[in-house]
């Protein structure tokens, strides 16, 4: 509906009565002091709830309530309104029905907004009312991304062209490393919005995902992938040679795999970037790896590590020498684990050096090598030559061969603290894993400190937590070895504008610990398998596995029984 009349916010908020006369008075006063807007200084003051302002407005108003949440604004809808009439007065439009103009406001009283949408959309307004927080979230994802694509298919002009011809416009580029002639601008602002939305979501990859007929971006967040946009084809060479230049990756190089990088400022974050393209049947693949090392969590209780688990392992980083390793699938969050570690070992007096693959976060103190097969820089070769270089603490990213393996428990032997990774599903895993690169059973006894294996578990997204009381069959699931309670109350995300309706925020690491001692060195000796280890961890050393401080973190409210299961076999 149009608002015509003139009204005032404190006259409407006390006829509703959700303010007091004082409270208005001392409220004017401070906006003619600061200038800031009412309804924000009245809400601040806690004289009512943002929810109170809006259902008093939408009550004397007769202008209905939207949750944004569950609304995704139609394209033509935003095209209607230009970015900085929807930024400067906080609209935003959803859609178009029975040929008017359906529009979310903050501030239904902005006559003059609602007079200037209307004449630059040439049709009449129906304003709806939301959160302010809900605007600025709704500007920042359909406004930012969507204008940059418009801007950069109509200076490209390439709205019509196939993609055969998209493609040879690439193919003429005159060098590699060079930005084709047309302009580049636009695209360079597209990718720079893709960037800065997938920080906003604190996504962890940018998928850019060619198909036939249109391209798709998803973004990675949490560990799952939420499709953010679908540009034109008519972008697609112009968008992925842009991240190759950026890369420093040959853009006339189409049908090998490449992989490169680079470093942006966004929002005044340096933020480095790791790119690898794959040729597929419709086009090249692009997935891009965002490192913000401003995100990057050191604490291990940040991390999840908890309790018994979090004194063993501290208990480890104690030795003098020794192998460390941690152990979980691609993904798990085992760098940073070993960068947390590090990060509390690292002090003036102490020599740490690294070899990885790549160098994710650069450590400030810590000296850290790249592996360079091209110049013989190997895991092996790396670790032999940071042997001669006096550390007191060494990492090597990953055992992948005996070579490797060898050399680490040398290193450990003659006086180092070794930290590394193993692909393994447990920590019992590793032992037997190191046996089968070739590794005597009394080199590993005598070297081996402990193992800490890993998963990662999407955290329930505080804004919409809430608590229910579990089924049965959830009660006989947490409690799979003892009676279940009769009552049992867990928690859930509903599911929110904030965490994409997936009723998640963030992760943490569930772990399992187990420390090297004398009776799991017996069973080392005797070649016993990992199902022996890991018995006598359990009766011995009160090791937690994975699902049980897994279905800890759930008691506690932190993550589901779902997320759970989705990374772990019930013990």
């Amino acid at each position: 509906m149009a608002i015509r009349e003139k009204l005032k916010l404190g006259d409407v908020l006390m006829k509703a009565g959700a303010i007091t006369e004082q409270q208005l008075m001392e409220a004017l006063a401070e906006q003619k002091k600061t200038g800031i807007q009412l309804g924000k200084i009245l809400v601040h003051k806690h004289y009512l709830t943002e929810d109170q302002l809006i259902e008093s407005l939408s009550r004397q108003l007769g202008v209905p309530i939207i949750d944004l949440q569950d609304i995704n604004p139609e394209q033509d809808a935003i095209n209607k309104v230009k970015e900085n009439v929807a930024r400067r007065h906080q609209v935003l439009p959803i859609g178009i029905k029975n040929g008017r103009l359906q529009l979310a406001m903050s501030n239904p009283l902005n006559l003059f907004a609602i007079d200037q949408v209307t004449i630059q959309a040439g049709m009449e307004v129906d304003v709806m009312i939301t959160s302010e927080g809900d605007i600025e979230k709704g500007i920042q994802d359909y406004y930012g991304v969507a204008a940059s694509i418009q801007a950069a298919v109509k200076s490209l002009g390439l709205a019509d062209m196939r993609r055969e011809q998209a493609r040879a416009t690439v193919a003429q580029a005159p060098a590699p490393g060079v930005v084709p002639e047309v302009a580049d601008a636009p695209v360079a602002r597209l990718v720079e919005m893709l960037i800065k939305q997938a920080l906003d979501d604190n996504a962890s990859d940018i998928h850019i995902e060619p198909s036939e007929k249109d391209l798709r971006i998803r973004y990675r967040i949490d560990g799952v992938l939420f499709e953010a946009t679908k540009p034109p084809k008519s972008v697609e060479s112009a968008l992925i040679s842009r991240i190759k230049v950026m890369a420093n990756m040959d853009i006339a190089e189409t049908r090998a795999p490449q992989d490169g990088g680079f470093s942006i400022a966004v929002s005044g974050r340096e933020i480095e970037m790791r790119v690898s393209s794959c040729p597929t049947i419709w086009g090249e693949n692009v997935v891009l790896r965002i490192l913000d090392r401003s995100k990057l969590l050191f604490g291990l209780d940040d991390l999840g590590l908890l309790g018994a688990g979090r004194d063993k392992f501290q208990a480890m980083l104690k030795n003098p020498y020794g192998v460390i390793l941690v152990t979980g699938p691609t993904g798990s969050g085992k760098t940073t684990t070993l960068y947390a570690a590090l990060s509390q070992l690292n002090r003036p007096n102490v020599n740490i050096k690294t070899i990885e693959d790549p160098v994710e976060y650069r450590l400030d103190g810590i000296r850290q090598t790249q592996v360079n097969p091209k110049a013989n820089i190997t895991f092996a070769t790396g670790l032999r030559s940071l042997m001669r270089q006096d550390p007191d603490i060494m990492m090597v990213g990953e055992i992948r061969d005996q070579e490797t393996a060898e050399i680490a428990i040398q290193a450990a032997l003659t006086g180092h603290l070794v930290f590394s990774t193993l692909h393994t599903n447990d920590a019992p895993g590793a032992l037997s894993r190191l046996g089968d690169l070739g590794i005597e059973p009394f080199l590993l006894a005598s070297s081996l400190t402990g193992v800490l294996a890993q998963r990662l578990v999407r955290r329930i997204c505080k804004l919409c937590k809430e608590s229910y009381e579990a089924t049965q069959e959830e009660r006989q699931r947490l409690y799979p070895d003892e009676a279940a309670p009769p009552v049992a109350i867990l928690h859930r995300g509903k599911g929110c504008r904030a965490c994409r309706k997936s009723g998640y925020s963030g992760r943490l690491g569930i772990f399992e610990v187990l420390t090297v001692n004398d009776p799991i060195r017996e069973l080392i000796l005797g070649k016993a398998p990992p199902m022996a280890i890991r018995e006598r961890a359990l009766a011995q050393q009160g090791m937690e596995t994975l699902r049980l401080d897994g279905l800890n973190k759930v008691l506690s409210g932190t993550t589901t029984l779902e997320e759970l299961d989705r990374v772990t076999f019930i013990d």
